[in-house]
């Protein structure tokens, strides 16, 4: 991955949130609005990927996704279509509807994006950085530990779920091993994942 000059630069810290990297997918994220601020009616973060960056595909079951770009161009995959978004564009994704984004650039890209309704989808951004920070994902970022992959992708199921393997064997496969997750005390989410500010993580 042939990275830019700024791609290590943390972006500025502002709104009450920090911002948080995830290594896997190459994406900052920094929260600006949550689900406490709009009665659970949308999140809002600030969106950068840097060159190489991929989001794999994957759908929100119960969340429209809309993504407006500010700079640099952001490849998208909608329903199997691809698209190219450029700054001032914005990409709606409807719930349910597979999709990916990459950043095939040689800069980074950057943009707005909100997600209606909110539910849990900051933790899950968390969540997942945290996991790939804390070393504890392979290479594509799910948890090398099953009651880990259980917990949290069985707790985020409305957030996020990838096709393959197909939705119907992970809802028989996960719930197993998200009871087991819980007997053994394996959380979902820490709470030192928290990129609020005045957050007192543990």
């Amino acid at each position: 991955m042939n990275a830019a000059p700024i791609t290590n630069q943390v972006p500025d810290q502002r709104e009450g949130f920090r911002p948080f990297f995830n290594a896997v997918t190459g994406e900052w994220v920094q929260y600006t609005a949550i689900e406490d601020d709009s009665d659970g009616g949308f999140v809002r973060f600030n969106w950068r990927a840097v060159p190489g960056g991929v989001i794999a595909e994957h759908i929100h079951p119960d969340q429209e996704e809309r993504i407006t770009i500010s700079a640099g161009e952001a490849h998208f995959t909608l329903n199997g279509e691809e698209h190219l978004a450029q700054a001032g564009e914005t990409i709606v994704v409807p719930a349910g509807v597979p999709h990916s984004v990459g950043n095939t650039g040689t800069v980074d890209v950057e943009g707005v994006v909100e997600r209606r309704p909110g539910l849990q989808a900051k933790e899950w951004h968390e969540a997942l950085a945290g996991l790939v920070a804390d070393g504890k994902t392979t290479p594509r970022g799910a948890p090398k530990n099953p009651l880990q992959l259980g917990a949290t992708f069985w707790s985020f199921r409305h957030e996020s779920r990838v096709p393959s393997p197909p939705i119907w064997v992970q809802n028989l496969m996960l719930p197993p091993l998200w009871v087991l997750a819980k007997v053994f005390g394996v959380r979902p989410y820490y709470d030192r994942w928290d990129s609020r500010m005045t957050a007192n993580a543990r």
